[in-house]
């Protein structure tokens, strides 16, 4: 004869105490939230309403305290890596953060440098190079802030992007101080 599978067991006991505690914790619940009692009156509802939070807009203006000077500086052939170049470029463009800036002032350079990871097939990926560099002025020399190597491909151009962008940001809230 065969067993059943899972054996069975005995219920558990019937606690009847279970229903009432369940009915006095919802009495408590309710007579605390409709009560006169509980501190909510028409006066500090109104209050109440002011505190809420104002609805932030959409776009939000330009932070001019803290828009950094970029430059975006290419040294290479392959088409990833230019692709890399102009997307990051449109990203300091368009970004609050940023200014994309080539005159002669205080600012981060981002130097790229790609190459084609196998030079038989261009396009499959590219090996990059970034170097973050202050430049005070154009005859001034440059000081090292920052690198990263890696290897990127057609698929990955927007997420090292959206990280050379977030990186470069914290660059430049941590050496703020070379642009005062």
């Amino acid at each position: 004869m065969s067993r059943p599978f899972p054996p069975r067991t005995p219920a558990s006991k019937p606690r009847p105490w279970a229903p009432l505690l369940l009915s006095v914790s919802l009495f408590l619940i309710a007579a605390a939230l409709f009560s006169p009692l509980s501190g909510v009156s028409g006066a500090s509802a109104a209050l109440a309403a002011e505190a809420a939070p104002k609805a932030v807009a959409d776009k939000p203006a330009p932070n001019v305290d803290r828009a950094v000077q970029v430059a975006v500086e290419l040294e290479g052939t392959d088409s990833l890596g230019a692709r890399l170049a102009f997307r990051l470029k449109d990203t300091f463009n368009s970004s609050s953060l940023f200014v994309l800036s080539e005159k002669d002032a205080p600012k981060i350079r981002v130097l790229l440098s790609t190459t084609p990871e196998f030079p038989s097939r261009p396009s499959v990926g590219s090996a990059y190079s970034v170097v973050w560099v202050f430049s005070q002025s154009e005859g001034t020399l440059r000081h090292y802030l920052a690198r990263e190597v890696g290897v990127v491909t057609a698929e990955s151009v927007e997420d090292l992007v959206a990280h050379i962008a977030e990186r470069t940001d914290g660059i430049s809230v941590r050496y703020g101080y070379l642009f005062q």
